[in-house]
């Protein structure tokens, strides 16, 4: 069996030894750590599987704690402690991420439920984390050429990304200038504007990338003509300014034989190569 390690931080040496004591007699390795500081260097270096901190340390408080762990691992539990009349102080913490809080003077039992609980927590965050690895999902949108609707159907996008886990500010940034620049492309220059015709977008998920196809009622145009632009030695930046951005900060980006659709493509990992096609 898998031995469930706790790290423990806490600047109060008393606090410090009594629950490491009661953790290893409920068959628990404690990892102590005396501050902030300290705890984001065990966080860094050993697998943990809860945690349970302090709130008021010197070095580096509790909330801050909190919020760069969050930053280096979502999947790990945290509860807090508290003593008498830190209402607010919990209420802050359990607003940044904690699950639960530890009452000063505290029993085994207390930790024990304590514990049981955030374990709970954590199977279900990694089982929700390994189904959506396993899971191709698609999203198909038909929307009017309306230019006000665009802004929504990029942020929508945006969210999606979010949801399935993926905070990368950068990698976000890239998808919603893609998405906006692509979006009007389609609204200007494939529908000309025509209210009458639609955008047709989809998007997929799965664990290696993100999917997103555009597609208008246009005409389409000679796009290997306007590709063949998008060379790192070009005196000249291409006309097309909005597939050129698109280019440079996605990995692969598709056409349709009319033009009249365009597919990006951008991995999770940033080591693939770009493909034009």
């Amino acid at each position: 069996m898998k031995e469930i390690t706790v790290l423990v931080v806490d600047d109060d040496q008393d606090v410090l030894s009594t629950l490491a004591e009661i953790l290893t007699q409920l068959r628990l390795h404690p990892i102590p750590a005396e501050n902030g500081l300290d705890a984001l260097d065990v966080l860094k270096t050993r697998s943990i599987d809860l945690m349970i901190t302090d709130l008021m340390m010197p070095r580096m408080n509790g909330f801050e704690l909190i919020l760069r762990t969050r930053q280096l691992n979502v999947n790990i539990p945290i509860a807090v402690i508290s003593g008498h009349g830190e209402v607010r102080n919990v209420v802050n913490a359990l607003s940044q991420g904690a699950y639960n809080f530890i009452t000063k003077p505290f029993t085994i039992r207390e930790i024990e439920n304590i514990v049981k609980r955030g374990l709970r927590l954590r199977e279900f965050s990694l089982g929700t984390h390994r189904l959506l690895e396993g899971i191709r999902n698609s999203t198909e949108m038909s929307i009017p050429s309306y230019p006000h609707l665009l802004p929504s159907v990029g942020l929508y996008i945006v969210r999606e990304c979010q949801w399935r886990g993926i905070e990368d500010e950068t990698f976000l940034s890239n998808i919603s200038i893609c998405i906006d620049e692509l979006l009007n492309n389609a609204l200007m220059h494939g529908n000309d504007l025509d209210e009458t015709k639609k955008i047709f977008v989809t998007m997929a998920f799965d664990q290696e990338k993100v999917t997103v196809s555009i597609e208008d009622q246009g005409d389409g145009f000679d796009y290997k003509k306007i590709v063949s632009e998008f060379t790192d030695n070009a005196d000249t930046l291409p006309a097309q300014r909005g597939l050129f951005i698109v280019h440079y900060l996605m990995d692969e980006m598709f056409f349709s034989d009319k033009g009249n659709k365009v597919t990006m493509v951008k991995y999770l990992h940033p080591e693939v190569t770009r493909v034009l096609q």
